[in-house]
């Protein structure tokens, strides 16, 4: 049995001090640190310094299946995010709440989504023109950063889903949850740079949390206490009723759920989810799409095009669009959301099938990108394809049946996890973005400021995002309408 300080460390040196240099070099080298120790010790356990944390990394199929079996209360996802995001002080009181939102999301939200999706397109072409072709001139080439104006769409879109109208089009609204989702990630790093004891005082007066939730309460209060007035006077079935998440919420919630302070703080909890990862992948893919016009812009378009003469904007279309479905798992694999996925806090000691022992406290995590970026599994991995995926002789009827659709999981792709805690948002994600990028085909002309060139991603230690000051060159196009 390996004893924690015979496993294998990658990237910190030797030395009284090697643990915290190691910690400050790995904001800018733990995607390395991975790849090397993915290379070196594959279907093994090694050690890398991460931000103020060390984790253990695992990587083949046998030792991710065994970190995806273990029991909650042995490797711990729950604690493994709190630790991550500093969810005690950034999240509110999210011990006391119950995981409601997390079976309404895997399933009122999966099956509901083909009566949902009128009012989705219809947020989205409103959200569309607000933030981006009212900023148009006229039919020539205008030049925008587009990654503030994406996460905009995305939230407005959501929130169609979330709370409906006319609160998801209230621009402080927007404003306080594509904020927070920021709020919380700067937060975190910052609290953690501090003893246990003073991540309270920390948490309360030296990030902009609590303001957050000041006003989010001044913004939210009134509409979610008007709605909770007509759901008492109607009982559970009236006349136009709203099928949105606050709704189901309050259909199907404790007494301690349906509490206005308990609703504010989950919706947030819901955009801080949905907002940041799927407007930072949408990002990096219209990043491709723009830099490589001739390849992909035309060939989707003509796809978009055919899907939508024949299905209209509806959910079964975006099922169709398998172009487009490979070119977002694409993305998936070659940026990801980061070096790291399904991390995992000991709640007790734990041994691998190897004999690798994992302490009480120790966070494990599978090296994702590492795994992503292997030849033998992804040939000429360094390369972006979008149509990797796409296989034109593909006989099968069913999409949904396909083992390389985007929400698939495996132990060979790993963005969105894998097993009972997989990202239960993955569906109504995937389908967000097919028909963001569906709008944009149909609506809009795209290259990047600098032709043909993809921004480079920027990595904070194990977590990676789009370039947010790279421009892309819009025109409107003569939308045609299915």
């Amino acid at each position: 049995m390996a004893e924690p300080a015979q496993i294998p460390v990658v990237g910190a040196g030797t030395g009284p001090f090697a643990g915290q240099l190691a910690s400050m070099r790995s904001i800018k080298s733990l995607k390395d640190w991975v790849g090397e120790g993915y290379r070196k010790y594959y279907s093994t356990v090694f050690k890398v310094r991460a931000f103020q944390d060390w984790q253990l990394i695992v990587s083949g199929p046998t030792l991710i299946d065994e970190l995806r079996k273990a029991p909650d209360d042995v490797l711990s996802f729950r604690e493994a995010t709190a630790i991550g995001i500093q969810s005690d002080y950034t999240l509110g009181d999210w011990r006391d709440e119950t995981p409601l939102h997390i079976g309404l999301v895997k399933t009122r939200l999966t099956r509901s989504l083909p009566g949902l999706f009128p009012s989705v397109v219809e947020e989205i072409d409103a959200a569309f023109s607000d933030e981006i072709t009212n900023k148009l001139h006229g039919n020539e080439w205008t030049t925008m950063a587009v990654v503030d104006p994406l996460s905009r769409v995305v939230c407005r879109t959501s929130n169609r889903v979330f709370v409906g109208l006319p609160l998801c089009r209230n621009p402080e609204y927007v404003d306080i949850n594509v904020r927070y989702t920021v709020d919380v990630i700067v937060s975190a790093n910052i609290i953690k740079q501090f003893p246990q004891f003073l991540k309270p005082l920390v948490g309360r007066y030296m990030t902009p949390i609590p303001k957050t939730y000041a006003k989010a309460s001044r913004v939210m209060t009134e509409f979610i206490d008007e709605r909770k007035r007509q759901s008492e006077e109607h009982g559970k079935n009236w006349e136009d009723k709203p099928d949105d998440f606050l709704q189901w919420i309050l259909d199907a919630g404790e007494a301690r759920d349906k509490e206005t302070p308990a609703l504010i703080t989950r919706l947030l909890r819901l955009n801080f989810a949905a907002i940041h990862t799927t407007a930072l992948s949408f990002t990096f893919a219209l990043y491709h799409v723009a830099a490589e016009p001739v390849k992909y812009q035309e060939a989707l378009r003509q796809e978009v095009h055919e899907v939508l003469s024949r299905h209209g904007w509806t959910k079964p279309a975006m099922e169709k669009m398998r172009k487009m479905d490979s070119l977002l798992r694409e993305t998936q694999r070659y940026h990801g959301l980061g070096a790291l996925s399904m991390t995992r806090l000991a709640m007790q000691d734990f041994t691998f099938s190897d004999g690798t022992h994992v302490k009480k406290g120790q966070l494990v995590a599978a090296a994702s990108r590492a795994t992503h970026y292997d030849g033998s599994i992804y040939p000429e991995p360094d390369k972006f394809d979008g149509f990797r995926f796409y296989n034109e002789n593909e006989e099968k009827e069913d999409e949904l049946s396909l083992p390389n659709r985007l929400v698939s999981t495996s132990f060979d792709f790993l963005t969105f996890g894998t097993g009972r805690h997989a990202c239960p948002g993955r569906f109504w994600a995937a389908n967000e973005m097919k028909a963001m990028m569906a709008y944009m085909l149909t609506h809009y002309d795209m290259k990047m400021e600098h032709e043909g060139e993809v921004p480079k991603e920027q990595w904070f230690g194990s977590a990676v995002v789009p370039d947010r000051s790279a421009r892309m060159m819009l025109r409107k196009r003569e939308a045609q309408v299915y």
